[in-house]
């Protein structure tokens, strides 16, 4: 199994690869990239997606400070706390905590957020705002060539996942649409189901990110 990702084209491969080094299309896949030249974003400035050849890691929920939205997981449940003026999320079993107090994000932010998100004011029973989706998958530069994270190798800063409108977009049956990146790679959470049940975002696949400039013209990579 092999994973190729053309962000000129917009385009991620899944590839079978026999024996004899035959070639099987697996899968095509609509993703997107960040912009082949930087961005202006204030909060953090859009930047390519790096080409390279890698190995699939790991899949993670992913929290960040970077983000404001991103520090509570996704599915994490809710409570609503109207006569307070508040909503609370679970820490722990049997713990809760003030999104206000921790995050800085008002119940009236939440249910606008929601708003704009399911077209519905209320507070929802989980956090579905977190920007990087349910889960996201990670990958590295693999050094020595023996498919494991070791040595001075690190992980990549810039990993597949999904968005919180793509997500929304697909709880409504409504059309998927994307835009770039700030340098991850943004699938269609379907895409993103089919992959994990094939096996393709299982640690230890390999990985390449072609240049922006570089085609798929339906023969052997």
């Amino acid at each position: 199994m092999e994973l190729h990702f053309f962000p000129g084209q917009k385009l991620l491969l899944a590839l079978h690869i026999t024996g004899n080094n035959q070639v099987k299309v697996a899968g095509r896949y609509e993703a997107w990239s960040g912009p082949s030249t930087g961005g202006t974003d204030p909060r953090m400035p859009e930047e390519p997606t790096w080409p390279g050849e890698y190995i699939i890691a790991k899949a993670k929920v992913y929290l960040t400070p970077s983000w404001k939205l991103s520090g509570i997981k996704w599915g994490t449940p809710l409570q609503d706390k109207p006569s307070i003026n508040d909503v609370w999320y679970r820490i722990k079993p049997q713990t809760w905590a003030s999104v206000k107090k921790d995050h800085a994000i008002s119940r009236k932010d939440i249910i606008r957020l929601h708003f704009e998100l399911y077209q519905i004011r209320t507070v929802p029973p989980t956090w579905v705002f977190n920007d990087f989706g349910p889960v996201v998958i990670m990958w590295f530069e693999d050094r020595n060539n023996n498919k494991q994270l070791d040595g001075d190798e690190t992980l990549s800063g810039q990993f597949f996942h999904t968005t919180p409108e793509n997500e929304a977009q697909v709880s409504a049956n409504l059309p998927v649409t994307f835009k770039n990146s700030h340098g991850c790679i943004h699938l269609h959470p379907k895409d993103r189901n089919l992959l994990f049940s094939q096996g393709f975002f299982n640690p230890g696949t390999p990985f390449t990110i072609h240049s922006y400039y570089e085609r798929y013209l339906e023969k052997p990579l």
